[in-house]
Parts: structure tokens; C-alpha cells; sequence
């Protein structure tokens, strides 16, 4: 892990949702992505965030269970379970993904959007959380998990962020089918559209809005605050464009397709 940037203070998990194109944009993607590969009924969300995907992944018919690490998200999300009426349909606990609170060969597919960079050496890693999920996976079921691309690319927003890293595709690859895993499909995502997006808009606007509260920096407009939706919308559906070149190493985060051996 680098040393953050003057002036950049690391983002407290929970304080804010990120609601932004892009991520509506990788949300979509990993539903999509995960949908191909016909999972069974039983879904875990691995480090859910805010419940976003958990939601969607719910709407389309899955039984989800998810966790997450940060108590304001856990908080949340179980607030939209009982006024959305999901009861028994979506559950939600805190928990870690290097240490998985569930029996072997529980689920029947796995998502994990965006968690596996955060995790530091000192709580297992990567290769702990991988391992839980190959463990809590029935043998031939489905997972799909996102993480940021190219180490080169790290910048201030990384450090916001807390990644501890970015990857490589090749060390991605082998995270997963030295634990137990065969990948299925890589497909990288955020060339040309994505990389432009982050250098002119999101990285400039993270340095001026680096000091300010999670408040005041949920009014920028590319969010996915009342009356803004359009916008977002708009922004993803943009980003779609960049799948014409998942099979070149240039974007800013890739998805990767396995299945539990």
C-alpha cells in the first residue's frame, strides 16, 4: 500500500453510497455476467456495500444472502430490506470474506463487486477470502468477481478508495485457479470511455472534493441523487461502448467468470 497523496483522506466505508456511471455501469455488468452462467437459486453477495447489487440480484429472482464489513452499509441495506418488503427474500449480516460465517457448499453462485483489493496481508488477503469462497461454494457453481486493473494506473483515487492493490489479469487468474477455481472468462473493462471519464472528470473532481463531507461531496452531479438519474443513466450506458475491447489489457478494472472445481 503507497502513502496517500497531501491531502487526500482515505473514504470511511458506510458514510456514503457510491453512485456514480461507472459503477452503476460495473453493477450491471457483473448481474449480466452472472446471469450467463445460469447459477442456482442460492446467491451469496460477498462485501454487498450499500446493497445495490444485492437488490437487483434479488429482483431477478435470487434467494441473496450477502454480508458486509461496514456497519453504516449493514445498517442500510437491512433499512431497505423492510421497507422495499424483502424479508426472507435478502438477508444481511456483517462479516468478513476472509472468514465466512456459513457451512460448506452453501450457495449456489457468488458475486463479489470491488472488495478483494481492499483486503490487507495481516486479515488473509485475497487468498484468504478466495479460499472461503471456493468453501462455501457447491462444486461446480458460478462466481463472478471484479477488482481494479493495472498497477500502473494507481493514483490518489486508489488511495481514497483504501485498495491496497491493483492487478495484473494474470495475477488475477492464478488468485483464482490456485484456490480451486476455473476461470471461465476475463473481460476488462474502462478503454477508452472509462479512462477518459476517471482522467477528466472523477480523478480531478476527487482532489477538489478530497477535504469536504460525505454530504457535500454526494452533490456532484454525475450521482444518482433525485432528479439526477437521467444523467447517470446516460453515463453508463455510455461506458457500454467500452466492451467492444474487453479482450485488450488498457482498461480500469476487469471481471472475472469461474466456476468452483
Amino acid at each position: 500500500m503507497k502513502n496517500a497523496p497531501e491531502g487526500i483522506t482515505r473514504n470511511q466505508w458506510g458514510e456514503s453510497e457510491i453512485r456514480g456511471p461507472v459503477h452503476l455501469f460495473r453493477e450491471r455488468l457483473l448481474l449480466r455476467l452472472f446471469s450467463r452462467m445460469q447459477p442456482g437459486a442460492r446467491v451469496l453477495d460477498a462485501g454487498c456495500g450499500s446493497g445495490s447489487l444485492a437488490l437487483n440480484l434479488c429482483r431477478a429472482g435470487y434467494q441473496v444472502t450477502a454480508f458486509e464489513h461496514a456497519e453504516e452499509f449493514t445498517k442500510m441495506l437491512q433499512h431497505k430490506i423492510m421497507i422495499q418488503g424483502l424479508l426472507g427474500r435478502l438477508n444481511i449480516s456483517r462479516g468478513s470474506a476472509t472468514a465466512l460465517a456459513y457451512p460448506g457448499g452453501s450457495f449456489d453462485g457468488l458475486v463479489c463487486g470491488e472488495v478483494l483489493e481492499h483486503l490487507p496481508p495481516e486479515l488473509g488477503g485475497d487468498e484468504a477470502a478466495v479460499r472461503e469462497f471456493h468453501r462455501v461454494l457447491r462444486p461446480g457453481a458460478p462466481c463472478v468477481a471484479s477488482v481494479p486493473l493495472n498497477p500502473a494506473l494507481w493514483d490518489h483515487s486508489d488511495e481514497w478508495a483504501g485498495h491496497v492493490k491493483r492487478y495484473t489479469r494474470e495475477q488475477f487468474i492464478e488468485l483464482f485457479s490456485h484456490n480451486g477455481f476455473r476461470v471461465e472468462q476475463v473481460r476488462v473493462w474502462g478503454f477508452p470511455l472509462g479512462r477518459i471519464y476517471h482522467r477528466l472528470l472523477f480523478a480531478p473532481w476527487l482532489r477538489r472534493a478530497a477535504g469536504q463531507q460525505a454530504q457535500v461531496r454526494q452533490q456532484r452531479l454525475d450521482t444518482r441523487a433525485a432528479g439526477r438519474q437521467g444523467l447517470v443513466e446516460l453515463g453508463a450506458g455510455l461506458l457500454r461502448m467500452d466492451e467492444l475491447f474487453w479482450r485488450w489489457p488498457w482498461g480500469r478494472g476487469m471481471v472475472l467468470c469461474a466456476r468452483r472445481a
